[in-house]
């Protein structure tokens, strides 16, 4: 095997094996935080506890909390609860971001992102992959006189960064990609698609 062809291989067994042991590891460490955090309380209110025991609880206890938000009366709990943490003043900083950051993490990609678009930036002639969403901005519309469209430009390889701009909708370029692609080939820095 010549040189470069034993290059080639090796980062392409780095490339298979690292996103799979990170997966591994930080599902790992999740799992071993979770569970030594509640150890104690279980073995204490129930008196006994096995492995993935805090995990059983957590799961039942989102599940029950779901349920209960369904409900009438449940969902009048909730709302005080959530009114009380708005009036708390650092606890309404730190409410209010994890709120936000839970609500893009789980709302699905077809609510959170309408579609892929190409966007002149930072100049023009110079082309980014954007995602426009269903959110406007009528106070920015107004100021200009157009009809300006939200597009969310992520840097890569992390696409959770990037500017929000405001661009006419008629300077953007729609382009038939699924959004899982475009992002394929952010968090690829170009080289996936």
């Amino acid at each position: 095997m010549k040189k470069a062809s034993l290059r080639s291989t090796f980062l392409t067994g780095l490339i298979i094996l690292i996103p799979l042991l990170a997966t591994i590891y930080i599902i790992y460490w999740t799992f071993t935080f979770v569970d030594n955090l509640l150890k104690p309380l279980l073995v204490k209110f129930v008196g006994f506890y096995f492995p993935g025991l805090s995990w059983l609880i957590l799961i039942l206890f989102i599940f029950f909390v779901g349920l209960l938000g369904r409900f009438t009366i449940g969902n009048r709990v909730i709302s005080a609860t959530e009114n009380f943490m708005r009036k708390v003043p650092v606890v309404r900083t730190i409410y209010s971001a994890a709120k936000e950051a839970s609500r893009a993490i789980f709302v699905s990609e077809t609510e959170k992102i309408k579609g892929v678009v190409l966007v002149e930036y930072p100049r023009k002639g110079i082309y980014a992959i954007g995602f426009t969403t269903g959110a406007e901005v009528k106070e920015a519309s107004e100021s200009v006189g157009k009809k300006l469209i939200n597009v969310f430009v992520p840097t890569a390889p992390n696409p959770t960064s990037g500017f929000v701009l405001f661009v006419p909708e008629d300077e953007l370029i729609y382009l038939d990609m699924k959004v899982e692609d475009a992002l394929k080939v952010i968090i690829s820095g170009g080289f996936s698609r």
